[in-house]
């Protein structure tokens, strides 16, 4: 194994150039697949756009949330309520999103963030819980149990080509924001909550402010990730708000490493490939995601891409 990653040595490209080129390849993905696959690379893509929001929160701010996808499901539901119960344009209800985004997050940070370690992710599963418990009981709107199906889209979003474009650009856009906030001032004020919160309170900063910041703009692009979901799919579950769902995505953090940016990305497209892939051949697919999760944790405790960078450090020493 050393020796391999000392060939790997010589492969001398940045970040920067690594992440124009895998975006270049995605641009043309459409061109190069079958409908069936673009449409999962499409489902890939709002993962990845979910595992990076989540991972604001647990990642580099050391919150783990619970309830992260009441957002996401808030963000499905209320684009797909907007579209096919009140017939508005998808742009206004793509509007709204954002607005339920910020002010639900807000809402229920608030009283999250007044908390901390496994209080602060029982509160968060707590709120999860009750937004569900709401959407399940108003039956004429959200569809109860059976959810919203045949939600419209505009005629461009309609074809998998479309709504592949749409997502890819949207959550380009949002990985691009998330990513300048991770390297800002903002972000390593963040780092350092989640390094040494008690130095940085001694600082003078209010930890609850920042946390409640990082919990409102990971709430906000969940909600993005969730409305982007059911253009994609013309559809809205209750299953979102589900404990399944949220340990899905954590999941994804854990599997590609929570202290790196790019790691919810890899470990959001492994998991969407063993969903597909797994599902396809057998009905116990989570059990297999289990031992895998077992394993990544005893071989690889800080995912995929920390373990290549604990690699990468020591070959530089």
């Amino acid at each position: 194994m050393e020796n391999i990653f000392r060939d790997l040595r010589i492969i001398r490209f940045s970040d920067k150039t690594l992440v124009f080129g895998v975006f270049i390849v995605f641009c043309f993905l459409p061109l190069l697949l079958s409908p069936r696959f673009v449409f999962f690379f499409s489902e890939a893509i709002v993962w990845v756009l979910f595992a990076l929001s989540y991972n604001l929160m647990l990642g580099h701010t050391g919150m783990l949330s619970l309830g992260h996808t009441a957002f996401f499901g808030l963000g499905a539901y209320t684009f797909a309520i907007l579209t096919r119960k009140a017939m508005l344009p998808s742009t206004t209800a793509l509007a709204a999103v954002l607005g339920v985004g910020f002010v639900s997050s807000l809402l229920i940070g608030f009283f999250c963030v007044r908390h901390r370690r496994i209080y602060f992710a029982f509160l968060t599963f707590a709120f999860c819980q009750m937004v569900y418990a709401i959407i399940y009981s108003m039956y004429d709107l959200t569809g109860g149990d059976d959810g919203l199906i045949s939600v419209p889209v505009p005629r461009i979003l309609a074809s998998t080509t479309g709504a592949y474009y749409f997502v890819f650009f949207i959550s380009a856009l949002c990985l691009f924001l998330l990513l300048r906030i991770t390297n800002s001032p903002f972000g390593s004020i963040l780092h350092a909550i989640r390094d040494n919160p008690e130095r940085v309170e001694f600082s003078g900063l209010r930890i609850r402010s920042f946390r409640l910041a990082s919990f409102v703009i990971a709430g906000f692009f969940g909600a993005i990730a969730g409305a982007l979901y059911t253009i994609l799919t013309k559809s809205a579950f209750l299953e979102y708000f589900g404990i399944e769902f949220m340990a899905l995505i954590l999941f994804c953090c854990l599997l590609g490493g929570i202290h790196t940016f790019y790691g919810p990305v890899v470990g959001a497209m492994i998991v969407v490939a063993l969903d597909k892939l797994l599902g396809k051949y057998t009905l116990y697919w989570a059990a297999v995601t289990g031992v895998s999760v077992i394993l990544i944790v005893i071989l690889f405790p800080k995912g995929i891409l920390g373990f290549l960078k604990e690699k990468k450090e020591r070959l530089r020493t």
